[in-house]
């Protein structure tokens, strides 16, 4: 007989907590979680947010701006250098015209004229010459040196979110699992308290089965907050709306 009761009690446990589990997965939030996290969808987005909100990768960003700014300024340096260079010159000029007499004396001739020159300088000092090259590579250098760490700052980015959203992730899965123990924690507890209300039970036993149900209460709001945290971390090292992100999901 009492084998029998157990077993009825059994029974009403496993129903009661199927119920509590379909009643958690018909849940619109679980179930755009389990979506995303089936299909893990939901990270490059996060990854892709990051980076673009990241200040630390924007600053760098500026920088490779800067270093290709000076690249040119220095190209174009040597343009400082070169001038219009002209002038006018106004005077007497003997040239010689054919005379039929032969006569040497009338074969020159003086005439005013003027003169007007135009060219092209170049004054510039003979270090800046020889070093043009070597101050280009020295740019060309800077900027490859500030992608690079644009790039390490992108990477360093991308681990953070993917480790953030590893631990939203079992986060999620614990927050699931450990209210079920809460839930059938709780109901052990009422059935027990009203089996010690009717006499059928004993101090002893009621204080277990609360200690059993109290840590079970302790370990879901654990990872409840857990949970709420990272999703919060998420938000704020993302600059992303993870709900809006969510409904995106195929």
């Amino acid at each position: 007989m009492k084998s029998r009761k157990y077993f009825a009690w059994i029974i009403v446990l496993l129903l009661l907590l199927n119920k509590f589990t379909a009643r958690a997965q018909i849940s619109p939030l679980d179930s755009l979680l389990v979506k995303a996290f089936a299909s893990d969808e939901l990270l490059p987005k996060l990854i892709d947010s990051a980076i673009k909100y990241s200040p630390e990768v924007s600053r760098i960003g500026y920088t490779v701006d800067y270093a290709n700014d000076i690249r040119k300024i220095n190209k174009n340096s040597i343009w400082s250098g070169v001038s219009l260079l002209s002038s006018y010159n106004y005077g007497t000029n003997f040239s010689a015209i054919n005379n039929p007499s032969g006569s040497v004396a009338n074969t020159l001739t003086k005439a005013q004229t003027g003169y007007y020159n135009v060219g092209i300088g170049l004054q510039l000092p003979i270090t800046q010459l020889i070093n043009r090259k070597s101050i280009i590579h020295a740019d060309e250098s800077l900027i490859k040196a500030s992608v690079s760490e644009k790039g390490k700052a992108a990477l360093f980015v991308k681990q953070e979110v993917i480790r953030i959203y590893q631990e939203f992730k079992l986060s999620q899965k614990l927050v699931v699992v450990s209210g079920k123990s809460k839930e059938f924690a709780l109901i052990n507890y009422k059935m027990t308290e009203k089996d010690f209300v009717q006499g059928q039970g004993n101090v002893e036993q009621i204080a277990r089965v609360q200690d059993i149900y109290t840590k079970a209460l302790i370990e879901y709001e654990t990872f409840v907050n857990r949970f709420q945290t990272s999703f919060m971390q998420l938000e704020a090292y993302t600059g992303a709306d993870i709900l809006t992100l969510l409904k995106q999901v195929k």
